[in-house]
């Protein structure tokens, strides 16, 4: 049973009390007990159906996500002109540190509620290999996961018989068939940069800076404020509740505290 619903289950015991107890003869009528078990059955409903809905659930990860990705997206376009040799391989080529040209995304998965998490994915390249005096263009699709990894690449002749390539401005002629394998595509300084920049974002103080800078934290607190204020009707003196009205008061002040996020 998730935690809502034991919240729920736990007030549901006050729904008795919500109903003052009197003796037939009594000329003194005490509504306290029912009033206050009333209003904390409103309360602890606020809390239990805002933690379970799917909607607000959704918002509350698509406003952190948002801004996590804005701000991470950032950090690495700054790494990267610093140091373009460590991170040139997740950007199209000759445009390292562009935010338009990244061949990285992050995506969040695997969790429901009021928790997530988040990965980082590469994206293919869609661009031609500059090949400098060479005409012929072709891409290299997974450099980023390539390069990243250390993964050593073998070149191969295909439609022509050898291959030719350029070399410190000398070009190079191989033997015919010859295959040349790079063992450090990309070259040593960028090998496991980019989970190292990853790593530094997510365990350091950047990524509680982008939820603080996300604003939820104030658009939550005010809605929850205004949200668990007690209806006037659960204010005034009487003696019997009806634990459907409080239920059905909980959700509209949850729909106007969220501006229809709720609906």
């Amino acid at each position: 049973m998730d935690s809502s619903a034991l919240l729920m289950t736990a007030a549901s015991g006050l729904e008795k009390l919500m109903v003052s107890k009197t003796t037939p003869n009594s000329n003194i009528k005490d509504s306290s007990v029912a009033q206050i078990s009333a209003a904390i059955y409103y309360k602890a409903a606020v809390v239990s159906k805002l933690s379970a809905n799917i909607t607000f659930q959704e918002k509350f990860r698509r406003i952190l996500c948002d801004q996590i990705g804005i701000d991470f997206g950032n950090y690495i376009d700054a790494q990267a002109r610093t140091k373009p040799k460590t991170l040139h391989h997740v950007y199209e080529w000759k445009k390292t540190g562009n935010k338009d040209a990244r061949l990285f995304k992050l995506i969040e998965f695997g969790e429901m509620g009021l928790s997530f998490k988040i990965r980082y994915e590469f994206l293919d390249s869609k661009t031609n290999v500059p090949s400098g005096r060479n005409k012929k263009k072709y891409k290299f699709p997974n450099k980023a996961l390539i390069m990243e990894n250390g993964i050593p690449v073998t070149i191969s002749p295909v439609s022509a018989k050898r291959l030719v390539f350029e070399v410190n401005g000398y070009t190079v002629f191989m033997p015919k068939g010859a295959s040349v394998t790079v063992s450090k595509p990309g070259g040593g300084k960028a090998t496991g940069q980019f989970r190292l920049a990853y790593a530094r974002f997510f365990t350091g103080q950047l990524v509680n800076e982008s939820i603080r800078r996300s604003g939820f934290q104030n658009i939550f607190n005010r809605g929850m404020n205004e949200a668990l204020k007690v209806p006037a009707g659960i204010k005034k003196v009487q003696y019997s509740f009806s634990p459907n009205t409080i239920r059905s008061q909980a959700d509209a002040a949850l729909k106007q505290a969220f501006g229809g996020a709720l609906v």
